[in-house]
């Protein structure tokens, strides 16, 4: 009884992810199919979880699974720039100053409080009496700026955050292929200037992505010197993640989300027929086709152009 009370209060649980319109039809179906399981019903009742995410994703309303997406492409890039200038805030900004620590040690305290006493109290006569056969023995060094030599971390920086940008985009090479899919030009695409829109908005994207991941590890290199790489690399692997799919899902033309997903075929018609989910843009601007299966004829996503009447 106690198990079976779980099972229950693990598909109440997912319910929640499924839109409002649906829940309630989602969630008499799965109870009344957990009647007739009878063996792991638990492993059962977990699968409801991963169902109850591709509901709230696939939803027919498209207001119902992109409440908080970023459809407009200027929202989008809006709230990246938020995101960064935060990044930036707390990297070299008052937040940055406040999170800067304090001097190592004693020493470095005692030095910096003596060289503020050297520079506030002018030297005294016999001082600069004492000093000038010093300067006699060594003419070419008196009154010569002292110049010092910047530490090797400040060069080699610019050089770790460019490998870590190149590590970064080959493991991600190794998870997600980097293509955007097929755009084949046809009568009905825009001009080539229109077209080239598409590129500048997913170059402004990576430049914010770039730019956060750097602030965002600056910030965290006083506290926590060793987590700095490690914060560059998952800002960079995630953010260009995050960028790539994103721009697939959007139109070609006015670089807004796509929307009413629909599943035509079966898996075992991928040979004759065709299998995959279809999306189409709100303004009628075209199609976008997305294999459910990889084939060596049908490999990766492909747009459609519209004509104006749509």
């Amino acid at each position: 009884m106690m198990l079976r009370g779980l099972n229950l209060a693990i598909i109440q649980t997912a319910a929640l992810l499924v839109p409002a319109a649906e829940r309630a039809e989602w969630l008499a179906e799965w109870r009344a199919e957990l009647w007739y399981v009878n063996r792991r019903a638990t492993a059962f009742c977990l699968g409801s979880i991963s169902d109850a995410f591709w509901m709230n994703r696939n939803a027919p309303d498209p207001r119902a699974a992109r409440r908080f997406a970023l459809e407009s492409p200027v929202k989008c890039v809006t709230f990246l720039a938020a995101l960064t200038a935060l990044s930036f805030l707390l990297a070299f900004g008052p937040l940055g100053d406040n999170l800067a620590p304090p001097p190592r040690d004693a020493e470095s305290q005692s030095v910096a409080l003596a060289a503020a006493a050297r520079d506030s109290n002018p030297p005294s006569p016999a001082d600069l009496e004492s000093s000038l056969p010093n300067r006699m023995a060594h003419p070419s060094t008196a009154g010569a700026p002292k110049t010092e030599t910047p530490p090797d971390g400040d060069q080699d920086f610019p050089l770790a955050c460019f490998s870590v940008g190149l590590v970064s985009l080959a493991v991600l090479s190794s998870v997600t292929p980097l293509r955007l899919g097929e755009y084949p030009v046809n009568r009905y695409a825009p001009t080539a200037p229109l077209r080239l829109l598409r590129w500048v908005f997913l170059a402004v994207k990576m430049a914010l992505v770039v730019s956060m991941a750097l602030c965002s590890a600056i910030a965290v290199a006083p506290m926590v010197p060793p987590l700095a790489g490690w914060v560059m690399f998952l800002g960079l692997f995630f953010g260009f993640r995050w960028a790539l799919m994103d721009q697939r899902e959007r139109c070609p033309v006015c670089l807004r989300l796509l929307s009413n997903p629909i599943r035509i075929g079966d898996p075992s018609q991928s040979f004759l027929g065709w299998y995959g989910t279809e999306l189409v843009c709100s303004h009628g601007h075209g199609f976008l086709y997305v294999p459910g299966t990889s084939t060596s004829w049908y490999e990766t996503q492909r747009w459609q152009y519209l004509d104006p009447t749509w």
